[in-house]
C-alpha cells in the first residue's frame, strides 16, 4: 500500500491543484473528515464554505483551498477528489477583498430563513480560513 495519497482539487473551470500528500482534511455537512492512505470508499457533500487541506501536500506545507459546494470522493483507498462548484486556493485569495466581503455579508444580515446570505458569510470566512487568517 502506498503511503501517500493521490490528490486533484478541481471546479468547473479548472483543475486548481493535483499532486500527493499525507493526509486530506475537509469540512462536509456530516462533519469534518481526515482521509489517510488505505481510507474506505467514501463521497460526501462538502459544507458551505468548506476549508480543505492536504497535509504535506508541499515541500514546505500544506496545500489550502477554500470550496464552496460540491463534494469529496475518496477511491481504490488512496485516491481523493475534490469537487468542488467553486474553489480558490489559498495563494490566489485576495485577503483584502474577502475582508471586505464578510463585512458587506455580516452588516446585510442574515436571518435563519436567508440562506444566500448565509452562505455569502461562511464562503468569506473560508476563503480568509484557507488564507491563514484569523476569523
Amino acid at each position: 500500500m502506498s503511503k501517500k495519497l493521490s490528490v486533484e482539487i478541481v471546479s468547473p473551470e479548472r483543475e486548481l491543484w493535483a499532486g500527493e500528500g499525507d493526509m486530506v482534511i475537509a469540512k462536509t455537512t456530516d462533519g469534518e473528515i481526515g482521509v489517510q492512505p488505505g481510507h474506505i470508499p467514501v463521497l460526501a457533500l462538502l459544507a458551505p464554505g468548506a476549508v480543505v487541506r492536504v497535509v504535506g501536500g508541499r515541500e514546505n506545507g500544506d496545500v489550502r483551498a477554500a470550496a464552496h459546494g460540491g463534494f469529496i470522493s475518496v477511491s481504490d483507498g488512496n485516491r481523493v477528489s475534490i469537487l468542488a462548484e467553486v474553489a480558490e486556493l489559498a495563494e490566489d485569495i485576495d485577503v483584502s477583498r474577502a475582508k471586505a466581503a464578510l463585512a458587506a455579508a455580516e452588516s446585510e444580515g442574515t436571518g435563519v430563513e436567508d440562506t444566500e446570505g448565509q452562505a455569502r458569510v461562511a464562503r468569506a470566512r473560508s476563503r480568509l480560513q484557507a488564507a491563514g487568517e484569523s476569523v
